[in-house]
């Protein structure tokens, strides 16, 4: 009975991570279809035939007198061949068009940028893989590790007063408040930008870990929770502990779970056996297969019928 709760239970959170994926993964259409790919690769059309930089080097996108050039547009009498360049959601408000393409990050709302300062740099040393892009959702924005391919301290400045208007080296990002200790270590599993200020050496990351325990390790982690997390994920625990940590440990104490009524019982089904069905990897922990012969040279295994 514990054993179907426990599948079932990981089911329902199996299936409750996809279908949070798949929402945060659906992009929203926007008013406009474009093909980077069709216009740059397969037509030759230079970026500047279409975008222009204002006085103040920021790039604007064409206007409809811009795509006129090449396309035949009736502006006064809109009909199905509309449709080649706006989206549906667009012929539902007349054709306007209230949002181009996808919305920038978060992290780029505070970034100095102007185009006419890089002029000379080619579009696809910033915008990589524009060439192949066969829509506006596609497009990725630059990332900072971009960036920094010239603002290295030698070809252009490195400095975060360069690029932001508020981050700084020396000030915490928004995101690094409140509840922050608690979350800082899921979150470094999937974003590098810690390394731009931290470094990549870990060495920030080891001052404070190998002096305090991390947020999780509260009063009933050794008994309930250390175990099921290092089998998860050993490589975690190894940040702190060496492997002889566990096991000067356990060779004294038995684990929680050994400790339970059924735990070497005959009938019913011994819950160890089900347990080294498992990880029989946790076992060797302690025990060699020798362990195990003391007690089943002398016991008739059930087989199943």
């Amino acid at each position: 009975m514990k054993s179907q709760i426990i599948s079932k239970t990981i089911l329902f959170l199996a299936i409750l991570t996809l279908s949070s994926l798949s929402l945060s993964g659906c992009k929203k259409e926007g008013d406009l279809k474009f093909n980077h790919k069709l216009h740059v690769v397969e037509n030759e059309i230079e970026c500047s035939q279409c975008h222009t930089a204002t006085d103040e080097g920021k790039m604007q996108n064409p206007s409809m007198d811009t795509c006129g050039e090449c396309h035949e547009i009736n502006m006064d009498n809109p009909n199905e061949d509309c449709l080649v360049c706006h989206t549906v959601e667009s012929s539902k408000k007349d054709y306007s068009v209230e949002r181009a393409a996808k919305e920038k990050p978060k992290s780029f709302e505070d970034v100095i940028f102007s185009h006419e300062v890089h002029d000379g740099l080619e579009c696809t040393t910033c915008h990589k893989g524009l060439g192949e892009a066969e829509s506006l959702n596609s497009i990725e924005w630059p990332r900072m590790t971009t960036c920094q391919q010239c603002h290295n301290g030698e070809e252009a400045p490195k400095s975060c007063a360069t690029c932001h208007e508020k981050v700084r080296k020396d000030v915490p990002p928004e995101s690094h408040h409140g509840d922050w200790a608690m979350h800082h270590g899921f979150e470094s599993r999937f974003d590098k930008s810690c390394e731009y200020c931290h470094g990549k050496d870990k060495k920030f990351c080891q001052e404070c870990h190998r002096t305090k325990k991390p947020k999780d390790h509260i009063f009933n982690w050794k008994t309930t929770q250390h175990g099921v997390e290092a089998t998860h994920d050993r490589r975690l625990c190894a940040t702190c502990h060496v492997a002889s940590f566990c096991s000067d440990c356990h060779r004294s104490q038995k684990p929680i779970s050994h400790k339970a009524a059924d735990w070497i019982a005959f009938i019913p089904e011994p819950r160890h056996a089900e347990e080294a069905i498992k990880n029989f990897r946790s076992c060797n922990v302690c025990h060699t297969t020798a362990d195990c012969l003391r007690c089943h040279s002398n016991i008739i295994l059930r087989q199943e019928k």
